[in-house]
């Protein structure tokens, strides 16, 4: 009787072990939890991975310098057990909880690729959130790198009346935008003035929502339009902002320049 009790004790501890380490090596692999994600530091390579069908999440908080683009790179990636034809599907979440609600942007990769946040530029010293998914078991190094456009919705660069302002647009798959702002000194018509490396699109609108659609102009490397009702010579009223967003064209990835000048036609 006594060997049966201490067989049937030993097999009892082997099985609670085994389960124990089974469950401990599944979740080590992933890094983060939606309560706790793992801090990124922009510009700096993180080595990651994700459990088999798992989800790995960090946060990083972009730079008090001034809003704008960003970009995630995953490098040196494998995949263990893969399946179907993307490798990692990563969200990006403007607030902590990882709500539908507060996705911006989302994307998938087969491999090693980056990923262009290029759906809306992102605020100035905010926190931002990511979920990546894994179809199979991954590892990775992974880097937040800060882009070249400028400005956000919520902080668009300010420009001064007749200066002109050197500015940079990530252009990818026709996305790409940087953001601005003016503030009329009197009703008057007003003029941007833009030389550009590669061809650029531009929006105004009255309302800091960029919503407002007051009037554009479209795939132009050298413009000089007065700006008003859809093309039609309008004065703006005075002391008053108005917001500009320029906006890449190209279906290559690739930076453009280009210097734009906004002035009253009075002056």
């Amino acid at each position: 009787m006594k060997k049966i009790f201490y067989l049937l004790l030993i097999l009892t501890l082997s099985a609670s072990c085994s389960v124990e380490v089974e469950e401990s090596d599944d979740q080590g692999m992933s890094d983060g939890s939606a309560a706790s994600p793992m801090e990124l530091t922009v510009g700096t390579a993180k080595s990651g991975g994700i459990a088999y069908n798992g989800y790995s999440y960090y946060k990083f908080t972009t730079s008090s310098s001034g809003a704008g683009s960003y970009t995630m790179a995953l490098a040196s990636m494998t995949v263990t057990d893969g399946w179907g034809s993307s490798a990692v599907t990563t969200y990006l979440y403007s607030a902590s909880g990882y709500s539908s609600s507060n996705l911006i942007d989302w994307d998938s990769c087969a491999a090693s690729c980056t990923i262009n946040f290029d759906y809306e530029n992102l605020d100035k010293s905010k926190t931002y959130y990511l979920k990546l998914s894994g179809y199979g078991t991954l590892t990775y190094s992974l880097t937040v790198s800060r882009g070249s456009s400028e400005g956000s919705k919520n902080n668009p660069v300010e420009l001064t009346l007749g200066t002109a302002h050197s500015g940079t647009i990530d252009n990818v798959d026709y996305y790409g935008h940087s953001y601005y702002k003016f503030t009329t000194s009197a009703a008057d018509n007003y003029t941007v003035t833009m030389t550009n490396s590669d061809s650029l699109d531009g929006m105004l609108f009255s309302g800091s929502d960029f919503t407002s659609f007051v009037d554009y102009w479209t795939a132009e490397t050298t413009a000089s339009e007065t700006l008003g009702n859809y093309g039609n010579s309008s004065e703006l009223s005075a002391n008053t902002a108005y917001y500009l967003r320029i906006s890449g064209v190209s279906s290559t990835a690739k930076t453009t320049t280009y210097n734009i000048t906004v002035a009253a036609e009075g002056n």
